[in-house]
């Protein structure tokens, strides 16, 4: 029976950029993994995120829309709960972190504001409407 998520594995074109930019998110580095692959933990509450480095020559960012439904099929976004879905964003907006638009309460019953990685993987902060 499935307890929970362990991580998520996320592929990235450069490791140390990575890095650096979901540090920015609140993020701390965990473990670095150097066996087969280059890599790291990302640590942020009970979300853990998996960084390694693709080893795919000419590799390209994801293209994906925040529309959802016009994407490929596959993992679409990673939707992160925060206390104030505005705070986060005025902090890390002022730090120079890039948004897709303003926060803005959803009609399925959450605040939510979008950005997207430097490898173009669709990232949420969002809070539940009570």
């Amino acid at each position: 029976m499935v307890k929970g998520i362990d991580n998520i594995g996320v592929a990235v074109t450069d490791l140390a950029r990575s890095v650096a930019f979901y540090e920015q998110l609140g993020f701390a580095k965990g473990y670095d993994y150097e066996g087969d692959v280059l890599g790291c933990t990302m640590n942020a509450g009970s979300a853990v995120l998996f960084l390694f480095q693709t080893k795919l020559a000419g590799a390209q960012s994801v293209q994906r829309d925040p529309s959802l439904a016009q994407n490929p099929t596959g993992l679409d976004h990673i939707s992160f709960v925060v206390e104030d879905v505005d705070a986060i964003y005025n902090a890390l907006k002022a730090k120079g972190v890039v948004f897709n638009g303003e926060p803005a309460d959803q009609d399925w019953g959450a605040r939510l504001v979008g950005l997207k990685d430097p490898d173009g993987n669709n990232l949420y902060f969002l809070k539940y409407l009570e």
